[in-house]
């Protein structure tokens, strides 16, 4: 149940591998001010069939918003109809859920910080799509790379969010097997 979105963003991220699948890094300035590429194989690409490229990148943007809006819709239901709830009942019913709500807020800092790291890898992205690719190819280079970057932060706050959530799960586990018959029929609504 919690690893549907780590699987999802895994996907789609072998998926769009296929074109950008070289680490991260950044290029480096020489001293004449020209751009000494650290993946050449990428600025070959680009400095060679950069239509291509960009056609490649458009598919793993398409691609990319369609998860973010999936994965996105995934911990806002997390938040809303399980954590907040769950949360809700604990307090209404006067037990100590303070290490669930604690972890709440945590995902929520971190559901938050998503957002905002996505909105800025998207205008990246758009930003290098609308970018001339032909005329300007050290630059569109250096677009693409620091695209990449953005792209990895977002990765790592999936992860951070998928961390998070599990262990929710396990405090929540730990929280049920301390409470009495009575205090789970509370916390159940029966």
């Amino acid at each position: 149940m919690f690893r549907v979105p780590a699987l999802l963003i895994t996907l789609a991220l072998l998926v769009a591998a296929s074109f950008i699948a070289a680490p991260i890094s950044r290029a480096v300035t020489t001293e004449q001010g020209q751009l000494k590429p650290d993946d050449s194989s990428l600025y070959n690409l680009v400095s060679m069939d950069c239509l291509d490229v960009k056609f490649k990148l458009n598919e793993v943007h398409r691609q990319d918003k369609l998860l973010r809006v999936t994965v996105g819709q995934g911990y806002d239901n997390m938040s809303s109809h399980l954590m907040a709830r769950l949360n809700a009942r604990i307090v209404e019913s006067r037990l100590d859920g303070a290490e669930l709500i604690k972890i709440a807020a945590e995902f929520e800092d971190a559901r938050e910080k998503f957002r905002d790291d996505y909105t800025k890898y998207d205008d990246s992205f758009v930003v290098l799509l609308k970018s001339d690719c032909q005329s300007q190819i050290q630059t569109y280079y250096v677009g693409i790379q620091n695209t990449k970057q953005l792209r990895a932060t977002v990765y790592e706050d999936i992860r951070a969010l998928d961390q998070i959530m599990q262990r929710y799960y396990e405090a929540f586990t730990d929280f049920r097997n301390t409470l009495s018959d009575e205090e789970k029929k509370k916390v159940n609504n029966e």
